[in-house]
């Protein structure tokens, strides 16, 4: 992968996006400064069409990729997070020079990517001496309330805690050496705390962030012709009273660190005066340290888990007193390009070059303190976390079960790296015509954290544009690409057959006595230690985890899932055309039409071709083979996106842009809690939910993995700003409105079945022969995926800009109200911890009155919602919604409120 120095973006002009076929969006760091949006690198990015935050965590989504599948680079790092893929908080951002965005018609010197490119550039030093020094003040007491409102228990949103928090942030810059050397320091310190609440209990807690960022460039000239530039970057960061999921106690809060460091080296060279040379090699350390529980017993240790949401208690995920979790990465990069003007065919600018990527993990990724999880029913009651067991079965399985999640072995660090060779021309033939033709070849090899290869591949990747300049003189300009790309190598479906590092799976059915069964009076519900107490108890007098009699699910990596032929990229195809008209001055508008469309997704086949395996315990099990594949599973991308500028005056200043898209399919592949996946299960509730191509005689029915909207289509997207440069006797006056709107994003009516045979379901499906046939099977109910939307959103945000020149120093202030209106719209079905809008559907599964039903033959009759049980049984129903669905569950469904921020500092 190859990326554009540092040097030339630095001092030559950004293009403008009618100059190139590239689908491409440029925010500098004055425009960011001006506008009340987010300084972070997400916060620039959404600023951008075809950008939306509707991924897993809400994460970035670039025009309908996954959201792990964009590449991310600060001055030319890869900073992408190497299990989720996101970018990670690395940067200082009054450091940032500009962040560019490119999309589409992208050039081959990029690859390992489906979605965008988003480079981000620092500052560097110059002769002059030139620094600032800021401080944002935030308090979550300047954050209105939603309008949440618990719809079980009526508990509105917790108190905001009234604390100033303070943001510095340094940068100076200048010469070590007037016109030779040049150096660039910059720093930021945060302490901050806001608070937050529980699901279900609805209890106020503070999370506090003690975080540290600091970054130091050397630019020098070896000589005249001859450049370095080194860079380093360190975060420190701690955090305390965080979650992961949902959680709905306090018990459930966890401590984590989060060191990060980047290392770059870059040397720039002209060789001679038609030939430039560059080189590149960087590295980027981070680690997870503790975030998890502080005790590994079985009863302080065991995170418990509600059967029907989800939602987390007792015990943090994962083990806080373990071996740090390591995620590095490292990249080599040689890149030659070469100027060619010729008479007849007119000039190129041919680039060629070499790049190896490799991603680096060492995880030791225990599930809980104890290993364990236990599953019932949570009851609140006196803001205390109960526990139902309940062992009566639902399907043949028993409601409550265990969960065993043994780590298999110590990993020994992966390494999947990605050796790329590409070649690009940017041809100017004429005033009307300018091509772009590249190639690009990626070949993959890696290894899992028990250094077995598991990936071995290589794609070739054309890349074609051309631009028609209607009259030549720059005014109409007409733009059409041709591209492949091909993903980055996924660290979850390349890792899963990995036995070191990673955990078994086995789930054990509870058959003991119910405990804190429904109408257990408050005063006589028993305590959860002493309810996990007896739930161990029971296990152990009766084989524990060696009684594969209690096991109905099984998953072993390596064992029950094989990789068999080695794994490829999923790839996409993009096809663009585009129209840009350059208005009077630097007015300009450009809208382009964007189709692209995925294959070779990554999916778990389990069939009767597969094979069985016995344990060494001597339990028998189905094998799964991970492989990709493209056959019934479809996720295509198409959208009309315009964006524009003007200054209809000389203090004013408007821009902006829409998006029209439709993302549809049946292929998600990641989850919050999971990140990337293999399509064939669901895991999001803590058991696997089974889709295909997993046990087809189960699954293959229309609404098991029905095509419709994916969660991440927005139908319509506009961002529009005004800027007005106020005139001001003193000092410099700018005023800036922003006004964004998005259409709802969909959600689903999705549940789980058991279609297997039974008393209750004599019409079901027979076993064909599986060790352990699925008990739990998806099921998409009310028609076509993704046709229920959450709320239209609009938001009008405000900015104040006030300068005053003081010597050769400037005095700024800046105030923000974002959502001047406090417009209270739900604007997201799930976040980082997991659904926030009840999406909870009863069937025979989890309500034991609702009629099972074989989804090959029959058609599943809806009881009303709101429908008493009784009546729903003898109606003959198979499904109903819970009465509460749809509606928020957590105040992070809504969109951010009216939020003040202010901030005060000096530029020299």
């Amino acid at each position: 992968m190859s990326r554009v120095s540092e040097a030339i973006t630095v001092t030559a002009a950004a293009p403008s996006v009618l100059e190139t076929p590239q689908v491409s969006t440029n925010f500098d760091a004055k425009t960011i400064e001006s506008l009340p949006v987010d300084r972070t690198i997400q916060g620039r990015v959404l600023l951008a069409p075809g950008v939306t935050n509707t991924g897993p965590n809400n994460q970035i989504v670039i025009h309908g990729a996954q959201s792990f599948d964009n590449l991310y680079l600060v001055n030319g790092v890869v900073v992408n997070e190497n299990v989720r893929g996101q970018p990670q908080a690395a940067v200082i951002e009054d450091a940032i020079q500009e962040t560019t965005l490119l999309t589409g018609g992208v050039s081959a010197e990029f690859g390992r990517f489906t979605g965008g490119v988003v480079s981000t550039i620092t500052k560097s030093g110059g002769n002059e001496f030139t620094g600032s020094f800021r401080d944002g003040l935030s308090n979550d007491k300047w954050i209105s309330k939603t309008a949440f409102k618990d719809p079980v228990s009526g508990a509105t949103e917790a108190n905001h805690l009234d604390k100033v928090n303070p943001i510095y942030e340094e940068t100076i810059g200048g010469r070590v050496i007037r016109d030779r050397l040049w150096f660039f320091l910059a720093g930021r310190q945060a302490k901050t705390s806001f608070s937050n609440q529980t699901v279900g209990l609805n209890l106020p807690y503070t999370t506090s962030v003690n975080e540290n960022r600091y970054e130091a460039k050397l630019t020098g000239n070896i000589t005249s012709r001859h450049s370095l530039i080194g860079s380093y970057l360190k975060v420190k960061n701690n955090q305390s009273g965080t979650k992961f999921g949902n959680i709905a106690d306090l018990e459930s809060l966890r401590s984590v660190g989060n060191p990060i460091s980047l290392y770059a080296l870059h040397y720039n060279g002209v060789i001679t005066n038609t030939f430039l040379l560059e080189a590149q090699w960087s590295k980027k350390d981070f680690s997870i340290v503790g975030g998890g529980s502080l005790f590994r017993d079985e009863i302080k240790g065991t995170m418990l888990r509600d059967i029907s949401t989800g939602f987390r208690g007792w015990s943090p995920t994962f083990c806080g007193v373990c071996q740090a979790k390591e995620r590095d990465n490292k990249d080599m990069l040689l890149k030659g390009s070469y100027f060619l003007s010729t008479k007849t065919t007119g000039s190129h600018n041919i680039t060629g070059g070499y790049d190896e990527f490799h991603q680096l993990r060492n995880e030791n990724n225990y599930q809980s303190g104890s290993d364990f999880r236990l599953f019932g029913d949570f009851i609140y009651s006196g803001g205390k976390l109960f526990l139902h067991l309940d062992p009566n079965k639902s399907g043949g399985v028993s409601r409550s079960h265990f969960q065993w999640d043994p780590l298999l072995g110590l990993s020994e660090t992966s390494d999947f790296g990605t050796k790329s060779v590409f070649a690009n021309d940017k041809w100017d033939f004429n005033s009307r015509w300018t091509f772009n033709a590249g190639l690009r070849y990626d070949k993959n090899d890696g290894e899992n954290q028990t250094h077995v290869k598991t990936v071995s591949d290589s794609r070739i990747s054309p890349r074609l544009g051309a631009i028609f300049d209607l009259r030549g003189d720059g005014k109409h300009r007409f733009s059409a690409n041709y591209g492949r790309y091909v993903a980055m190598i996924s660290q979850g479906p390349a890792d899963s057959t990995s036995t070191g590092g990673r955990y078994a799976t086995y789930q054990f059915q509870y058959l003991g006595p119910e405990i804190n069964p429904v109408g257990t009076p408050a005063s006589q519900l028993i305590p959860t230690d002493e309810v996990i107490r007896r739930a161990f108890d029971w296990f152990h007098t009766n084989g524990f985890t060696g009684n594969n009699s209690l096991i109905y699910n099984l998953t072993i990596p390596g064992f029950t899932e094989k990789i068999v032929q080695k794994m490829k990229s999923p790839y996409m195809d993009e096809i663009t055309a585009g129209y840009g008209v350059q208005l009077a001055g630097s007015s300009y508008l450009r809208a382009d039409v964007i189709h692209r469309s995925w294959g070779d997704f990554y999916v778990t086949r389990r069939d009767l071709t597969t094979g069985q395996a016995t344990t060494p315990t001597g339990a028998k099990v189905d094998v799964g083979f991970i492989e990709n594949s493209s056959g019934n599973l479809s996720r295509k991308y198409n959208a009309l996106q315009v964006q524009g500028q003007t200054k209809p005056m000389k203090r004013v200043t408007f821009g902006g842009n829409y998006t029209f898209s439709k993302l549809r399919g049946n292929v998600e592949n990641e989850e919050f809690n999971n990140a990337t996946v293999t399509i064939g299960a669901i895991g999001t509730t803590g058991s696997n939910v089974y889709q295909m191509p997993e046990y087809p005689e189960y699954t293959k029915f229309a609404q098991n993995n029905p095509e419709g909207y994916l969660p991440a289509d927005i139908r319509h997207r506009a961002n529009a700003w005004l800027q007005y440069a106020v005139p001001f006797p003193i000092g410099n006056l700018d005023l800036s409105l922003l006004q964004r709107y998005h259409s709802g994003i969909p959600f689903y009516a999705f549940g789980v079945i058991n279609p297997g045979v039974s008393t209750a379901n004599p019409n079901g499906i027979a076993n064909p022969g599986y060790a352990l046939p699925p008990t739990q099977v998806a099921y998409f109910f009310g028609g076509e995926r993704g046709k229920l939307r959450l709320d239209n959103i609009y938001e009008t945000s405000f900015t104040i800009n006030y300068s005053v020149p003081i010597s050769r120093a400037s005095l700024f202030l800046k105030g923000d109200v974002i959502n001047l209106f406090n417009q209270q719209g739900v604007e997201q079905a799930a976040t980082g911890a997991g659904n926030v809008v009840q999406q909870r559907v009863f069937t025979n599964f989890n309500r034991s009155s609702l009629k099972p039903f074989n989804p090959f033959t029959d058609t599943p009759k809806e009881c009303p919602k709101g429908t008493a049980a009784a009546d729903c049984t003898a109606m003959g129903a198979n499904w109903q919604l819970d009465p509460n669905f749809g509606k928020a569950t957590n105040k992070d469904a809504y969109q951010i409120p009216r939020t003040y921020r202010f901030a005060v500092g000096v530029r020299f």
